[in-house]
């Protein structure tokens, strides 16, 4: 994401690879040059498995459909973060409970949600300019759960996001505080999602992520899209697994 000048992106990029000390910004990693997503599995940074066999994103196309849960949504408003990174647009509730997902017995909490510029999985029949992927951990436990969201160009205000985008910090590892209405990001019961176990889209690439992507988009206004153009690109190609990773769309009972 190219919200820093490119010389200074080679600049920490070098010093990423000169040493190890962790810096949790500006980011140890870039979506161009040096240390651009080809170079991830070289990074010196802890439990990195960006080479690993079940990488995200994915094409999600697949044939194979079932019946199953739907996602159940309980998020709140809360006060929150919105970040500058250095390598994307983070929003992380500073409230101890922003609401939850169940999806079957299993419950998540919400975590934080980020944005990528442009979309990083390929969903069928859309063509989403944007990406927001929802993190949640699962209570009592670490699994990961992912919700993506794919993002299209439209008229329609996305009204929970429109705090984030009025206040979207455009200078490198800035942010504040704001009241963001989680509880409009989704509907109640979501229904038709592809999912699949793979990994997080950014280094380390950590592995056994559950993934939900969508399978329906939600618009942005036009003008939300260029402010996510002009912080630069930060999506993470197509991963080419050794193995295709095993997607199912499910149509809830």
């Amino acid at each position: 994401m190219r919200v820093l000048p490119s010389f200074l992106l080679s600049l920490f990029a070098a010093a990423a690879f000169a040493n190890d000390l962790a810096e949790p910004c500006p980011p140890r990693y870039s979506y161009c040059g040096y240390s651009g997503p080809a170079q991830w599995p070289n990074l010196p940074i802890e439990k990195n498995e960006c080479g690993a066999t079940m990488q995200s994103p994915i094409d999600v196309t697949t044939q194979t459909r079932r019946a199953g849960d739907a996602i159940r949504v309980a998020y709140k408003p809360s006060d929150a973060t919105i970040r500058n990174t250095g390598h994307d647009i983070m929003v992380t509730p500073t409230e101890e409970d922003a609401g939850e997902i169940r999806i079957g017995v299993k419950e998540y909490k919400l975590s934080y949600l980020h944005f990528h510029f442009p979309g990083e999985h390929r969903v069928p029949g859309v063509e989403a300019v944007a990406e927001m992927h929802i993190v949640h951990q699962l209570k009592g436990g670490s699994e990961l759960a992912v919700i993506g969201v794919m993002l299209t160009r439209g008229l329609k205000p996305y009204p929970a996001l429109a705090p984030v985008f009025a206040n979207l910090p455009t200078k490198a590892c800035s942010g504040a505080t704001h009241r963001v209405d989680f509880a409009g990001l989704l509907p109640e019961n979501v229904s038709g999602y592809y999912t699949y176990v793979g990994s997080l889209t950014t280094p380390p690439c950590a592995q056994g992520v559950t993934w939900y992507v969508l399978g329906t988009a939600r618009e942005i206004p036009a003008a939300d899209v260029a402010k996510l153009a002009a912080l630069g690109e930060n999506a993470r190609p197509l991963q080419k697994n050794p193995k295709p990773l095993e997607v199912t769309y499910i149509l809830p009972k």
